[in-house]
C-alpha cells in the first residue's frame, strides 16, 4: 500500500475497526441462522435411515442453489472480498443459502463459507458507498473476513492471518479488525447464540516443564499430519472424478448427499464439522477401543471429501480437527502413558496445518481453539504438519 497521510491511517483505522465488528455480528448472526434450521432439521429424528435421507434431501437443495450460480467455496469468497465492489450479490446470497443447506443437514464441512457469503454482501454495500479508491475498497473487503474470521475462530491473529497472506490493508488494520471482529461476534452470540462454539474442552492438563511432551507429541502429530495429507491428495483427485464423470452441477450435491448420507448413516458421528463431537468420539472409543480412532479419523476425512468435491459448500479446517484429534488420540492404544490432551492436540494441529496449508495461521487459531498450555504440543503438529503438506497438492478448502 502507497505512503498515507496520518488522516488517512486513521480513517482507514476507522474504517477497518468498524467493518470488523460488523463483520464479527453478521458472522454470529449466520451461525445462529445455521444453528436454528440445524434444529428443525434434526428435531424429526436421529434415526439411521432419516440421517440418510436428510442427506440426500440437503445435497438437492444444494443443487438448486448451485443452478442459480452457488459454486463459491471458502478460497473463492476470500478472493471475492479482496475486490468488493465487484460482488455479485445474487451469487453471495445463493452461496449463503447453500452454506447453512450444507451445515444444517449435517454436511462434514464448517460454516465458514456462509459467514464470508454474507459478509460479502456487507462489505460489497459499504465499499460503494464509502470506499474513495480501488485501495480503500480492498481494506473494507480484508478488514471484513478478517472480522468475521476472528470472531468465528475466537482468534484475532489467527483470522487475520488466514483472510489474507498478501494483505493491501496494513497487518495492524487486519489485527484491528479481527480484534473488533471477535468483540462483535461476542456481542452478539450472547444475545443469539448458546453455549460456546471456538473451545475445544480436553482432558486437564498441566505442563511437565522439562520438554518431554514435545518428544511425545511427535507420533500423535505424525498420525495428524498423515490423515491431513490424506485429505490433501483425496479432494482434488474426487473433485476431477466429479466432474468427469458428474458434470451437472445439481446432481453431484445429490450423488455427495447419497455417499455421504449411507456413511454417516452407519456411523452418525461423522455429520456435522467435527469440533463438537469430540467428547463423544472419545466416549465411543472407550468400547471400540482406542486403535479403532485411527479409522475414524480417515472415515472423516473420507465424509469431509465427499462433501466438499461434490459441492457442498463449507471449510474443512473444523472436520481435519476432528480427524486429527482420532488419529492422535490412537497413540492411546499403544501408549497410554502419554496424557490424552498432548496426544489430541498434537493431533489436531497437525492435521489442521496440514490441510489449511498455512502453519502460522494454524498454529493462532489452535492456540484459542484449545488450552495455551499445550502450545508446546501444537507447535510440534504444527511442524509436522507442514512437513507433510511439502509432499501434497497445494490444499484446496
Amino acid at each position: 500500500m502507497e505512503s498515507l497521510t496520518k488522516t488517512q491511517i486513521v480513517r482507514l483505522a476507522l474504517l477497518a475497526g468498524g467493518v470488523g465488528l460488523l463483520a464479527g455480528i453478521a458472522a454470529a448472526a449466520m451461525l445462529w441462522l445455521m444453528q436454528g434450521v440445524s434444529s428443525l432439521v434434526w428435531a424429526v429424528s436421529d434415526a439411521r435411515w432419516y440421517i440418510a435421507v436428510a442427506a440426500i434431501a440437503g445435497g438437492a437443495l444444494i443443487g438448486l442453489t448451485r443452478m442459480k450460480g452457488a459454486t463459491d467455496g471458502v478460497d473463492e469468497q476470500l478472493a471475492a472480498l479482496r475486490d468488493p465492489a465487484h460482488i455479485h450479490r445474487r451469487n453471495a446470497l445463493y452461496v449463503g443459502m447453500a452454506a447453512v443447506v450444507a451445515v444444517a443437514f449435517g454436511g462434514a464441512v464448517g460454516p465458514e463459507a456462509g459467514l464470508l457469503a454474507v459478509v460479502a454482501e456487507l462489505t460489497s454495500a459499504i465499499a460503494i458507498f464509502l470506499g474513495r479508491s480501488h485501495a480503500d475498497m480492498r481494506v473494507i473487503g480484508e478488514a471484513g473476513a478478517a472480522g468475521a474470521l476472528s470472531g468465528f475462530y475466537g482468534s484475532p491473529l489467527g483470522g487475520a492471518a488466514y483472510a489474507d497472506d498478501k494483505p493491501e490493508a496494513p497487518r495492524a488494520m487486519l489485527l484491528l479488525a479481527g480484534v473488533c471482529g471477535l468483540l462483535g461476534f461476542l456481542l452478539a452470540a450472547l444475545l443469539l447464540l448458546s453455549g460456546g462454539f471456538h473451545r475445544i474442552e480436553l482432558p486437564a492438563y498441566s505442563p511437565p516443564g522439562d520438554g518431554s511432551d514435545l518428544v511425545l507429541a511427535v507420533v500423535p502429530a505424525m498420525l495428524g499430519a498423515t490423515v491431513g495429507v490424506l485429505f490433501l491428495f483425496a479432494l482434488p483427485a474426487a473433485k476431477g472424478l466429479v466432474h468427469r464423470v458428474l458434470p451437472s452441477v445439481f446432481w453431484q450435491p445429490v450423488a455427495g448427499g447419497v455417499a455421504f448420507g449411507l456413511l454417516a448413516a452407519m456411523l452418525p458421528m461423522l455429520r456435522f464439522s467435527g469440533h463438537n463431537e469430540i467428547a463423544g468420539m472419545l466416549e465411543w472409543a472407550a468400547t471400540a477401543g482406542m486403535a479403532a480412532l485411527l479409522l475414524l479419523g480417515a472415515l472423516k476425512v473420507v465424509a469431509a471429501v465427499l462433501c466438499l468435491s461434490t459441492g457442498w459448500l463449507g471449510g474443512a479446517i473444523f472436520p481435519l480437527i476432528f480427524a486429527g484429534a482420532a488419529a492422535g488420540a490412537s497413540v492411546l492404544a499403544i501408549a497410554p502413558g502419554i496424557a490424552p490432551a498432548v496426544a489430541i492436540a498434537a493431533g489436531i494441529s497437525a492435521a489442521a496445518t496440514a490441510g489449511l496449508g498455512r502453519p502460522i495461521a494454524a498454529v493462532l487459531i489452535m492456540l484459542f481453539v484449545v488450552d495455551g498450555s499445550l502450545f508446546g504440543p501444537i507447535c510440534v503438529g504444527a511442524l509436522c504438519g507442514y512437513a507433510g503438506s511439502l509432499l501434497a497438492p497445494r490444499p484446496e478448502h
